[in-house]
């Protein structure tokens, strides 16, 4: 027998789990009968047509039996008789039963059709067809020409709907919670959208846990209901932080969220971060515009003081950001963006006053991009400001990032990253310092310190 048979058959002969101080009466009963349990379990796979030699022996330690079994030529499907409603399943027309289903030539695995059998009437149901049942089913074998034919008819009923829709009450307000939903009451119903309003509520961080009941159906109605139970999750959330980095020195990080400030999903977090090179403190508030799942707008702002080795500025922000899921892996944002900034690099003292209108596009595959097995992370950044709008000048810049990660095996990954950036602009020196061009550091050119690479002057 090859491995797959045997494993049944081991599994299907009690005589196998039988110890050696049983009665020889037990053994010899069990001996005995292994020839229908051998049967039983090959023909679960298809082999009909077995012969078995036998042997069993003692000695002063045991027993010992002994099988030669040949399978012989297994069972195909000779003909194939499968329809729902009437309407024959043609090979390969769902995607998740075109590896299971049955076909012509091919061997009968009774394992195989019981879940080709469960798999059909699950996929039924998940559409909303509760009272799906099979009108015939049954397979014929013809032992002597090792044939088979199956008849499986599959009568689906009438299609269920969706029923109300209901939410806990006191966590979010009702038609926010509906947004989360692309589901009607009296729409079909469908088990995918169950599951895509699940995802959508759970990732959302409002929540602690979901469950979404559709019972009791209606039988009359023939409607579905979907009530939805939330518990609320964590409103406020603290974190600090302490430790040291080869461009920063030693740091420290302070930080607060409130993800659910009110009813209306509204959001507001603080951070604060300090260092030998940065001191930064920033606020945003952010809300849900039409589909909290792909819509939201915020208002930032914040201060920072940055002292390298290259330059110096203190800078003052506040913007206003619209971000967008425009697929499943792209996000759109627009915004304007204020800065008041004083700064000095070489020989310059400046200030700049800049009204900032951006477009930023990212893509993020393995979100934990640094705890991922496989992900990329891609960003595009168009942004410029012109001194018709209020800025002390005028720029337009183009920025793209990018990084990529393979895990080779359990031990070794390889990461690629890299950044790319232009500045359409005549004189550099009209720029403050946050809009300029500097790298070196660990994260990026490795060896040289943090921004201390950059365009120079005449005095270099």
């Amino acid at each position: 027998l090859d491995e797959a048979q045997e494993a049944n058959a081991r599994a299907l002969v009690p005589l196998a789990e039988t110890d050696c101080d049983a009665n020889r009466w037990r053994v010899e009963r069990l001996f005995r009968d292994t020839d229908a349990d051998l049967r039983e379990a090959l023909q679960a796979l298809g082999y009909y047509d077995i012969s078995i030699e036998k042997d069993l022996s003692w000695d002063e330690a045991c027993w010992q039996a002994a099988f030669i079994v040949t399978p012989g030529e297994p069972v195909r499907y000779r003909a194939i008789d499968i329809s729902i409603d009437g309407e024959p399943l043609s090979a390969g027309e769902d995607s998740l039963l075109a590896d299971i289903q049955p076909t012509v030539g091919n061997v009968l695995h009774h394992g195989d059709y019981e879940q080709f059998k469960s798999t059909l009437l699950q996929q039924v149901t998940a559409l909303g067809y509760f009272d799906a049942e099979f009108s015939r089913r049954e397979i014929v074998v013809d032992t002597d020409t090792l044939n088979a034919d199956l008849v499986l008819h599959l009568e689906r009923g009438q299609r269920y709907r969706f029923g109300d829709i209901s939410f806990s009450d006191g966590i979010l307000r009702e038609h926010l919670l509906q947004s989360y939903a692309d589901i009607e009451a009296g729409d079909y119903y469908d088990a995918g959208e169950i599951g895509a309003l699940y995802e959508s509520l759970n990732g959302s961080g409002y929540f602690s846990t979901v469950s979404i009941r559709t019972d009791p159906i209606d039988e009359v109605g023939k409607t579905a209901p979907v009530d939805v139970v939330l518990t609320p999750g964590v409103r406020r959330n603290y974190h600090i932080g302490a430790g040291f980095a080869t461009d920063t020195g030693p740091q420290g990080r302070l930080g607060y969220i409130n993800r659910r400030r009110n009813d209306k999903g509204h959001q507001f977090e603080a951070r604060g971060f300090i260092s030998d090179t940065n001191t930064e403190a920033t606020a945003s508030y952010r809300w849900p515009v039409r589909d909290p799942r792909t819509d939201w707008a915020s208002f930032t702002g914040g201060i920072q003081h940055e002292d390298t080795d290259t330059s110096e500025n203190d800078t003052f922000k506040v913007g206003y950001f619209r971000t967008r899921s425009i697929s499943e892996n792209w996000i759109w944002t627009r915004y304007v963006d204020y800065s008041y900034e004083r700064f000095s690099i070489a020989s310059q003292d400046d200030i700049s006053r800049l009204v900032i209108l951006g477009v930023n596009f990212e893509s993020a595959i393995g979100r934990e991009i640094s705890r991922s097995e496989k992900g990329r992370r891609l960003n595009l950044d168009i942004r410029g400001a012109s001194a018709a709008l209020g800025s002390d000048t005028s720029f337009l810049q183009v920025k793209a990032t990018a990084k990529w990660l393979w895990s080779l095996n359990d031990q070794y990954r390889m990461i690629v990253r890299g950044q790319l950036g232009a500045t359409m602009k005549d004189d550099l020196q009209e720029l403050p310092v946050s809009v300029r061009f500097f790298t070196g550091g660990d994260r990026s050119i490795r060896g040289y310190d943090f921004e201390s690479l950059g365009p120079t002057d005449s005095n270099d």
